[in-house]
């Protein structure tokens, strides 16, 4: 593939990630759900694209997103977790035994580091209630980022056997 189509193809995922955060913006019900999505264009990207377009794409579709909506968090859910395509394939590179352990590594890690930022800097609580909630939070927290990893192995799966041969004739 040319790098003008490189280019162009990056483009629309950055306009579609960005649309699709956009409506996880005005609708806070779906935000997560939205991010979530828009993180799996980085996927399209990293197989049909090739590297180091997927980061440009993340990038340029987080700093989008915060100009358009500093104040919400769909793009601080994306910067932080929507990166995460593209480390899972370098993770999984590596001897199958540390993938579960990296994987909640960077997790924990990116929690860390928004609690620092929201309750420390900010000087916004992040989790109040009871010590038993906050760490059944946690908790789920780790269940549904390990349900979001499988997620991402099963979109694969579902490309690479139904949808690729599809658009393979648009991305010559």
């Amino acid at each position: 593939m040319r790098t003008t189509k490189r280019l162009t193809l990056s483009a629309m995922l950055v306009a579609l990630g960005v649309v699709l955060m956009l409506f996880g913006a005005l609708f806070e019900v779906v935000d997560l759900s939205l991010a979530a999505l828009a993180s799996l264009l980085l996927v399209f990207a990293m197989i049909e694209i090739g590297m180091p377009y997927p980061w440009l794409i993340w990038l340029s579709t987080s700093l989008i997103m915060f100009l358009l909506f500093p104040g919400k968090t769909v793009w601080i859910m994306y910067f932080s977790f929507g990166v995460y395509p593209i480390l899972k394939a370098y993770i999984e590179r590596l001897p199958r035994g540390f993938w579960i352990i990296l994987k909640l590594v960077y997790l924990n890690a990116i929690l860390v580091a928004l609690y620092f930022l929201v309750e420390l800097i900010f000087g916004i609580p992040m989790l109040e209630g009871a010590v038993w909630l906050q760490v059944l939070m946690y908790l789920l927290m780790n269940v549904a980022f390990l349900a979001y990893d499988r997620l991402i192995t099963i979109s694969v799966r579902i490309y690479f056997e139904r949808l690729r041969h599809r658009f393979k004739k648009f991305l010559k």
